[in-house]
């Protein structure tokens, strides 16, 4: 990569220095980059960066960094209603490559924009959904592309705090780069705010005021059925579960705590179905060290710059979250009636409040 770009050090740019922070300590990780500038709209958060990055170039936009920091890669941590526009500004100056943060966009249309500015400008586009890059994540989908539960059939995915979009579009990514397969009709409900009477907001009150919750059925196209669960009363830590016709896996994140039950063989008989599963040992996961995953992710999309490979979270990746996410909103406004995927017509504009 480096030969690529005259043997010098690849410039990479930050734009937010709020989740900006965490993504900067791992460009400081990263061999062949060196992060050379940041951009803030707010002066005590370029304040922030230059007391903590050092000798780093601060700029009061993104527009301004583009002009004069002659960057190779930019690093996008806004909220999702700005990637867009930062995007084709990036693109129309010839940025090589882009790390944009989740949500990819807060609308359809945004994230076709997204995709078509890089796209025409030759811009490899990554998007942030870093469970792609976990080595546990990563062990789960081998072990069933791999059979251990035989052929998967269904399961079950929570997690607390709410917010479909904000947190959903992390968890609705990875379940899809679990299964290697994309949703195709999503049925569920939403529900704004906190039931006080059951749990305290923690702080989250006034972002689930516009980030509900939800609780439906997705259908992939490899006939799997997920039931998902992230209404504002779970209070157990996020926790995935996959169940096929040999056996189950069961994953918890708070410490990669793995639960493995199968049978023998594999079977297609009803009767089997009466035949309990048998707990089996799956090797330990490894401990999550972060923020490795982004590092990973930052690494590979020097390697796509480099070899015009496809990242393993592209946009069309990114953009299928936010797809599922706003397949939840179209069914819970239709009373929980199906919704297919890929979406079409009035619902690509429809721009939902994403963090």
């Amino acid at each position: 990569m480096a030969e690529q770009l005259g043997r010098q050090q690849v410039r990479v740019g930050l734009v937010g220095y709020r989740r900006g922070r965490a993504l900067a300590e791992a460009w400081q990780g990263v061999d062949g980059a060196s992060l050379v500038a940041v951009a803030d709209l707010l002066p005590e958060r370029r304040k922030q960066a230059h007391r903590e990055l050092g000798a780093i170039e601060c700029y009061p936009d993104h527009v301004a960094m583009l002009e004069q920091a002659k960057l190779d890669v930019l690093t996008i941590a806004t909220t999702g209603q700005y990637h867009a526009p930062i995007v084709r500004d990036a693109t129309r100056r010839g940025i090589r490559g882009v790390y944009c943060e989740k949500p990819m966009a807060c609308s359809l249309a945004d994230a076709d924009q997204m995709i078509a500015d890089c796209e025409a400008a030759g811009t490899v586009l990554t998007i942030g959904h870093q469970r792609r890059w976990m080595e546990q994540i990563r062990r789960v989908r081998a072990a069933i592309k791999e059979g251990a539960i035989g052929r998967p059939t269904h399961g079950y995915v929570y997690w607390a705090s709410g917010r479909i979009g904000t947190e959903g579009t992390h968890f609705l990514d990875a379940i899809s780069f679990l299964l290697d397969s994309p949703p195709v009709e999503v049925s569920g409900t939403t529900r704004l705010g906190v039931d006080s009477s059951i749990a305290d907001d923690s702080g989250y009150g006034p972002r689930m005021a516009q980030d509900p919750g939800a609780a439906g059925i997705i259908t992939y196209a490899n006939g799997v059925r997920i039931a998902i669960d992230c209404l504002p009363d779970i209070l157990a830590p996020f926790s995935y579960t996959f169940c096929g016709t040999r056996g189950k896996i069961e994953v918890a994140e708070r410490g990669w705590e793995v639960i493995y039950q199968a049978r023998d063989e594999d079977s297609r008989t009803l009767l089997d179905s009466r035949k309990p599963f048998m707990r089996r040992d799956f090797p330990p996961l490894p401990a999550e060290v972060r923020p490795e995953a982004e590092r990973q992710g930052m690494r590979e999309l020097l390697r796509c710059i480099e070899t015009g490979a496809r990242p393993t979270s592209a946009g069309e990746d990114g953009r299928l979250a936010l797809e599922t996410i706003v397949a939840f909103h179209l069914s819970a406004e239709a009373n929980r009636q199906p919704v297919r995927v890929p979406i079409s017509g009035p619902a690509r504009t429809l721009s939902l409040t994403i963090q």
